[in-house]
């Protein structure tokens, strides 16, 4: 008897990915498992993803695109504007909140195993540019008081993330404790050297935070069309 059409397969593969590979790591799960935990055969698997590498570079995209939703959200539910460094504060919480980000922030072994997540230069260059229009439109919102040029605060911005995905790598492992505080600091430093007060959550600002947003949204479900 065929099996049952399921709505969604692709989302329902990478639910079972997911849960998979953070209580077994990804070393550990095979597409058998995870075809059985999502309720197709293995051959669906395929059909959507050419390999397990690509399915968890396609699942590490959702759950970024995942972030990003949620910070949208919060920005749109915000009561008052909200500045770049409240920005930053609800992509940590959401980041933090994310198990399987969080794990590739730590380069945690346990969880992440041989993988290694693709890195696409030119992902990191668009981004830079979206970042540096993202600068431009709160300088001229009034929410940042420095006097830096928008592209030098765009690479002191770009290099602290790129720098922090392989700190555990260079340094170390790190905790997720680690983690937050070092993220806390960054954003601490955002609040106290760039921002002009009270103006640092002007109401343009919020369109310059949904404008990066809805970008990178867009780019995270490129790449993860791009794995399958």
């Amino acid at each position: 008897m065929p099996r049952p059409l399921i709505p969604n397969r692709v989302g329902a593969i990478l639910d079972a990915a997911e849960s998979l590979v953070l209580r077994d790591g990804f070393d550990g799960v095979t597409v058998e498992r995870i075809a059985r935990r999502a309720g197709i055969g293995k051959g669906a698997i395929y059909r959507e993803f050419g390999s397990k590498r690509e399915l968890m570079d396609a699942l590490l995209a959702r759950c970024a695109r995942r972030l990003v939703d949620q910070v949208r959200q919060r920005v749109v539910e915000a009561s008052t504007p909200v500045g770049l460094s409240a920005a930053y504060r609800l992509g940590i919480v959401a980041l933090l909140d994310d198990s399987l980000l969080t794990a590739a922030f730590l380069d945690d072994e346990a969880v992440l195993g041989s993988h290694m997540p693709a890195v696409g230069g030119d992902r990191y260059r668009q981004r830079f540019a979206w970042i540096t229009e993202y600068v431009e439109a709160l300088h001229e919102a009034g929410s940042l008081a420095s006097d830096a040029a928008p592209e030098a605060i765009s690479i002191a911005l770009s290099s602290f993330t790129i720098g922090l995905l392989s700190a555990s790598s260079v340094l170390g492992p790190l905790t997720r404790d680690q983690l937050a505080a070092a993220l806390d600091v960054v954003t601490t430093l955002i609040e106290r050297g760039l921002e002009s007060l009270p103006d640092a959550g002007a109401p343009a600002a919020n369109d310059a935070h949904l404008l990066l947003l809805g970008r990178m949204a867009g780019q995270f479900d490129a790449d993860t069309e791009e794995h399958r």
